[in-house]
């Protein structure tokens, strides 16, 4: 869903592409906590920007200490632990903020956290807002960290560190909220703290000066210096959204807006702002900033930027956009945000505003949570809005924890006594994964993105087989992937190629070969790449794991789940045996005695609203002289391919009846009757299901795909001359074109296309050059027009596409068509009941006929009609007209 700012600014730099949001898997980190109020994501070695670990605590009760604890990351390799075991740094009282810098020099990060602060912001301990650092030894099992002072002022609320003013010492910003207990109209000082020169041995307070005072801050965040100047900070408080930054010996300041307004809500001893947080767009570290307000406040709201404007911050006119209210806020004039951070969790460039919701009571899915907001145009101050979790958020730590090149976060419930309690307080890591899984009976449901939305490759093991480690893998658009040697692939949409550095030959895999025919799934080069619309496929690295074939007892083709960490429990759980085929529900007492085996199974689907389909995928093995039956699909419609892991009775393959059905006996078949495509190792056979002109599936009355009957067959004898298993995956596709046994010549390219008179008039082009839908396909003078076509193959079939170069408008006619049907240009012809895809015949003379596809002879031709300039493009039967239209591709 969108959102439209109540008040639209400008903004010069849009995101060109955006990504579609990613699937995040949530891993429990410690659930069962009795209270929560930080979580921050802390990179143990200084410098490290991967596989940080995590700290989490809550502020405690006035009888009981809170557990400040240290989570070590299982995804770290360094860390060596498989759980997010816990290590408790400090034991303190009302502990509030926290932040981290390598205070004592040896290469690790200190912990510098503030305490004492008091129950509530109406009990405030006036002796407390205690700031002190635990010194990391180094030593990964180590507990109680040594605490040595920092310095102290009561109502310490926030903390950062950093170089603000010099950069050769660590440097902390802290600002307590209040200066005393309930008191909203006193301003608070902000303090910069500075290293001594020996951290370690002092016993005094560090050095120390106000730089100012302000009322009611509830965020700090620094903002480094895009030079690599000194850092500058940033503040939310009831006096709006501040920039302090330290230039030429003094402090300055620029306020980027004063937030909700003081009279917004009536009676109301809270506004300003709440949270701050800076996002980057493209290239500008400051190309808009996010904000809720007021103090846990109800409101999210967005800066942006005039047209034109600078990058950075200081000197703009920001304009300030409401994306949301979530409504009243309660009778202590509070609401459920607690924090904004940006991130840019899809990897486009364009940082996302995430939106940590506390929860409500009664309690409310729109309050709890996390909610992303992703820029959709800013000079629109338009923002779409995505859930990414559904568990409390008192705040959210944004981390690479897998190490994967790509953003996870973290969040902690928020339960403080007087304000709002979560009822199952806990710590949770929502991990990038890109692949989601879930169980579903006796099976597991893969979701993945599709390859034209995503920027990040993905990459997920799950069965370990008869020698190969079958891994689905997703791959952006024009990506390249390091393959291990000796793997095989098989794809599942879009296409992959490579050069083949056996042969020196260009290959290029798609979701099936040609009918009736086999095609070789190994892959011998370092990497393969995706096309322009990316691609899904399964691939089959060498395993020493699974047993090495050949097999000849069935105890020997053992399947191990290998789903990793951190996909869900009851999915790693799961076991897949192999069943006899006489055992199976289906089986009908048939297959007596036969050596033939199923393992279920998976589905592929895409993880967007549609949850289309991509392919079911299970396992069957075979042993010498078995069948699999003959069958054809009567009951369930789809596309089905087989790829063979292990051929080990070195003649199994694929065999179709060559008569009617009518005329084939299933029960007893007459293999004469029958063509074959034997299936060696890691090789694919082609389609075997009927098809019609340009290579699409015929159906039944009852709409399943008309199959012949086919059946695989082992091979009557082994090698060895002992038993031996034929292993191979079945690939069910939902009906999809396939090649035809037309004319496939490579036509793709960018051209003009020139009425082929012999002297050519006019080229096609779209009125006025719109790219509005449905705008009409005109024969346009020639030389006055020079609209561009580029033509390409429809992957995997013998039909093109023809896109218009400039609007990205494909050429497209209503389905379904008749003759003298005006063409039109449009974006969506899958959601507007139209075709795009065309085939097209090149004679020797170089002239061409555009056949609209799936028809028998209804071509593209100009109208040619009395007084009408210029004409229309229509469809015309090729048939009646005395000369057929034809045309003529000039390259550009």
């Amino acid at each position: 869903m969108a959102f439209l700012a109540t008040s639209l600014g400008c903004h010069a730099h849009t995101a060109s592409s955006p990504a579609s949001m990613p699937s995040f898997t949530r891993d429990q980190v410690e659930g069962g906590r009795s209270d929560g109020y930080w979580i921050e994501a802390f990179p143990y070695h200084a410098g490290d920007k991967t596989g940080q670990n995590l700290i989490g605590y809550g502020l405690g009760f006035e009888n009981t200490t809170s557990k400040v604890e240290m989570f070590i990351n299982p995804f770290n390799p360094k860390n060596k632990t498989s759980n997010w075991d816990r290590r408790q740094l400090a034991a303190l009282e009302f502990p509030v903020s926290m932040t981290y810098a390598d205070i004592s020099g040896n290469g690790y990060n200190d912990v510098i956290i503030s305490d004492k602060y008091g129950p509530s912001m109406d009990d405030i301990w006036p002796d407390g807002g205690r700031v002190s650092w635990l010194e990391d030894t180094g030593d990964t099992n180590a507990e109680n960290w040594t605490r040595r002072t920092i310095g102290a002022s009561p109502g310490m609320h926030r903390l950062k560190a950093g170089h603000f003013t010099r950069t050769d010492r660590v440097q902390i910003c802290a600002a307590p909220i209040v200066v005393k207990s309930s008191d909203l109209t006193t301003p608070a000082p902000i303090i910069i703290f500075t290293a001594p020169d020996d951290p370690k041995s002092t016993q005094d307070n560090w050095p120390s000066v106000v730089i100012t005072k302000l009322h009611l801050v509830h965020e700090i965040i620094v903002v480094p210096d895009p030079q690599g100047g000194l850092d500058r900070l940033m503040f939310a408080g009831r006096d709006g959204v501040n920039f302090l930054w330290y230039e030429k010996g003094a402090w300055k300041t620029f306020n980027v807006g004063k937030g909700l307004p003081q009279d917004a809500i009536p009676n109301s001893p809270y506004w300003g702002s709440g949270s701050v947080a800076v996002a980057r767009v493209d290239d500008d570290y400051a190309g808009y900033i996010g904000s809720c307000e007021g103090f846990h406040g109800n409101t999210v709201s967005v800066y942006t930027k005039s047209c034109n404007a600078s990058k950075g911050i200081v000197g703009i006119e920001w304009t300030r956009h409401v994306l949301e209210d979530f409504g009243p806020l309660n009778d202590k004039f509070t609401g459920s945000i607690h924090e904004v951070v940006c991130a840019d969790v899809d990897g486009d460039g364009v940082d996302e505003l995430l939106v940590a919701m506390m929860g409500s009571a009664p309690p409310s899915f729109d309050k709890t949570g996390v909610w992303c907001y992703k820029p959709v145009d800013l000079e629109k101050g338009k923002f779409s809005k995505t859930k990414l979790s559904n568990d409390s958020a008192g705040r959210i730590a944004i981390a690479d924890l897998l190490s994967n090149g790509r953003l996870d976060f973290s969040t902690i419930s928020y339960s403080v006594p007087g304000y709002f309690e979560s009822p199952h307080p806990s710590i949770n890591g929502y991990l990038s994964t890109g692949i989601t899984a879930e169980k579903l009976n006796n099976e597991v449901c893969f979701r993945v993105p599709r390859p034209a939305t995503t920027k990040f490759t993905s990459e997920l093991e799950f069965l370990d087989v008869a020698a190969r480690r079958l891994t689905l893998v997703v791959l952006p658009p024009n990506t390249e992937f390091k393959v291990p040697v000796d793997s095989a692939v098989k794809v599942m949409f879009g296409i992959i190629s490579w050069k083949d550095t056996k042969t020196g030959h260009n290959e290029e895999r798609v979701l099936a070969t040609k009918p009736f025919s086999r095609v070789e799934m190994s892959v011998h080069a370092e990497h393969v790449k995706s096309h322009e619309e990316g691609a899904v496929f399964v691939l089959f690295k060498k395993s020493t794991t699974s047993g090495q074939p050949p097999y000849s007892d069935m105890k020997q083709v053992v399947a191990h789940n290998i789903i990793p960490v951190p996909y869900p429990d009851d999915v790693r759980a799961m076991t897949f045996p192999w069943i006899k085929v006489e055992d199976t529900p289906w089986a009908n007492g048939r297959f007596k005695g036969l050596e033939f085996y199923n393992l279920v199974g998976f589905h592929v689907r895409f993880a967007d609203d549609s949850d289309d389909i991509i392919a079911h995928i299970q396992l069957w093995t075979a042993g010498v002289g078995v069948s699999a039956g003959f069958h054809n699909h009567v009951e369930k419609s789809f596309c089905e391919i087989h790829a063979c892991i292990v051929n080990g009775t070195g003649g199994g393959g694929m065999r179709w009846a060559l008569v009617d059905d009518d005329r084939f006996n299933p029960d007893e078949p007459n293999l004469d009757q029958t063509g074959l495509v034997v299936v060696p190792d890691l090789h694919e056979h082609g389609p075997l299901w009927r098809t019609g002109l340009d290579g699409f599936p015929l159906l039944r009355t009852n709409d399943t795909v008309d199959y012949s009957w086919h059946a695989w067959l082992a091979g009557d004898k082994s090698s060895s001359g002992k038993q031996s298993y034929d292993v191979w995956v079945a690939f069910e596709f939902p009906s999809f074109v396939t090649f035809s046994g037309l004319d496939s010549s490579s036509l793709s390219g960018r051209f003009l296309i020139e009425n082929d008179d012999s002297k050519p008039t006019s080229v096609i082009g779209l009125k006025d050059n719109s790219a509005t839908d449905g705008t009409p396909v005109l024969a346009l003078p020639i030389g006055q027009h020079q609209q561009e076509w580029i033509i390409a193959r429809v992957t995997g079939t013998s039909l093109y596409q023809i896109r218009h170069a400039e609007t990205g408008s494909l050429l497209a006619a209503r389905w379904p068509p008749i003759a003298g049907q005006a063409l039109m240009g449009t974006h969506s012809p899958a959601n507007m009941s139209l075709t795009s895809s065309w085939s097209i015949n090149k004679q020797p003379d170089g002239k061409i006929t555009l056949r609209l596809a799936a028809t028998k002879d209804l071509v593209m031709a100009v109208a040619k009609t009395k007084g009408v300039s210029p004409e229309e493009v229509v469809l015309k039967v090729a048939a009646y007209e005395a000369v057929p239209p034809a045309w003529r591709l000039k390259p550009v």
